[in-house]
């Protein structure tokens, strides 16, 4: 059960009467943190009754956390915390981080995909998934950046590194508003985008813990009150041991050749012979220039003219033959919409009722996918920035990655992922992994897909899952994260 820290400092009959439950019957709990000299001070305000949105026996804790956004405004970062319905005590921590950018991990990610609580198939309404990845871990989902979701503040991170440091802040806060968490090991896992979200803040936060020292200590906590004054005492520790990233883009340059064997490769090619031979050059050309951007940045004009020429064969896959690219097994006409879910969801967590439960105001929208948010990340030349140094800082430092794919996929293909282990990262143990061989994996007597090892990097893929793998096969999901972190993929 999560529980918010409170000082003995305060006097007991006070401190009892501040102490909140995650299923808390006192609405819109206010709740002033101060005292840490590495901790900004913040506000915490917890939903009423987050049971009446989530149909599930863990419908855990949510709020807003609400602090200086360091440019003179505020931020007010909505979350969702789902215990671990194993062990709460020393179960891990794992921070979900849905893509885009911009995309919702509290409406996406958890609702759609790995929370205990799913949207029912017509909408409406919510029902229990089994395979939520709480099962043995808490699962925490953050609507970020500042515009996403629930969200809001006065100013968007200007892009990566921004909204890392930002994220970096909210944890630290998270952590302190509940400390019975902050010992245990943490975890944050991505899909897409959380190619570069995922390693970009765990690179982050490795940087930070090693530059912290001296005496971490209690926080001062003080209800519905003025601050109490600072002192030298230093948040809890985010004690980081490993990263998850799921149809990942990290390098573009290396991924994209893995296009045209999407395409072309076995008996069930999306092109035919002609169609392959017509588009070979291309796929040579892409293979030998993309990595302009690399060279000469992402908002030169050679790099979006590699761009606009490598991302031709995708198109033909969509626009031509209207398949899903997330899924190319499907048909879809439109790929704004081609998981109904995701509009389920929108008019789901747009519903005042819902609104009322979670403690947020009636006249706040949910954004599921901040536009804002895209926009400001392709002017920086962001969106589609290589994120490999990120992920070779935390193997060369020891921590674990696993890098796992739904092998039908096109926007982050297979091919381009099995491209990025072996030839597209650089650390001590890249040499071994290029020639370890694939493996098969089981889910009881099934094959569930293949995967190699080699120290902190493991990379595994999924049988029959598209870019959503948790959506498409929970129970291969589960499986998976839960081998992984516990030091062993299942059964060979």
């Amino acid at each position: 059960m999560l529980s918010v820290h409170l000082l003995t400092l305060i006097a007991l009959v006070t401190s009892a009467k501040a102490a909140i439950s995650p299923f808390t019957s006192r609405p819109r709990l206010q709740t002033t943190f101060s005292g840490l000299s590495d901790v900004e001070p913040f506000s915490l305000r917890l939903s009423p009754d987050t049971a009446k949105v989530c149909n599930s026996t863990t419908p855990g804790t949510s709020g807003f956390i609400t602090a200086d956004d360091g440019q003179g405004g505020n931020n007010s970062i909505f979350f969702w915390a789902f215990e671990s319905k194993h062990d709460a005590k020393t179960d891990p921590v794992i921070l979900w981080m849905s893509g885009g950018p911009g995309a919702s991990s509290v409406g996406y990610g958890n609702l759609m995909e790995l929370g205990p609580c799913r949207i029912a198939s017509e909408g409406g309404y919510t029902v229990d998934n089994e395979f939520g990845w709480n099962v043995n871990a808490t699962i925490l989902f953050v609507d970020q950046p500042v515009g996403v979701g629930y969200s809001r503040g006065q100013r968007i991170p200007t892009g990566l590194r921004d909204s890392s440091l930002a994220m970096l802040r909210f944890l630290r806060q998270f952590m302190t508003a509940f400390p019975e968490l902050a010992d245990r090991d943490f975890y944050i896992a991505g899909e897409s985008y959380g190619g570069s979200w995922v390693p970009a803040l765990a690179s982050t936060i490795l940087r930070s813990e090693s530059r912290s020292s001296g005496q971490r200590g209690a926080l001062m906590v003080q209800e519905d009150g003025p601050n109490l004054s600072p002192n030298s005492r230093r948040g809890p520790k985010i004690n980081l041991k490993g990263i998850m990233i799921g149809n990942g883009l990290v390098r573009r340059s290396v991924q994209n050749i893995g296009f045209f064997e999407t395409v072309c490769s076995g008996p069930a090619s999306l092109f035919n012979s002609s169609q392959c031979l017509e588009w070979a050059p291309r796929a040579m050309w892409c293979e030998d220039n993309l990595a302009v951007c690399e060279v000469d940045g992402m908002k030169s004009s050679a790099c979006k003219d590699a761009e606009s020429k490598c991302s031709a064969i995708s198109k033909v896959v969509v626009e031509d033959m209207h398949l899903n690219p997330y899924d190319f097994r499907r048909e879809c006409h439109d790929p704004d919409s081609c998981y109904s879910e995701m509009r389920h969801i929108d008019e789901y967590l747009n519903r005042s009722d819902v609104k009322m439960a979670l403690g947020v105001p009636e006249n706040e929208p949910f954004v599921g996918i901040s536009l804002d948010v895209f926009k400001q990340w392709e002017e920086v030349g962001d969106l589609w920035r290589a994120s490999d140094e990120y992920v070779n800082h935390l193997l060369q430092s020891g921590i674990r990655v696993l890098i796992y794919v739904g092998d039908k996929d096109l926007y982050c293909n297979a091919a381009g992922m099995r491209l990025l282990v072996d030839r597209g990262l650089s650390w001590h143990g890249q040499p071994i992994i290029r020639l370890r061989e694939l493996v098969p994996w089981y889910l009881g007597t099934k094959s569930a897909g293949l995967w190699k090892s080699y120290e902190p990097l493991t990379y595994a893929e999924v049988a029959g899952a598209g870019h959503l793998v948790p959506f498409d096969k929970p129970e291969e999901a589960l499986t998976l994260i839960n081998s992984w972190i516990h030091g062993r993929l299942p059964a060979l």
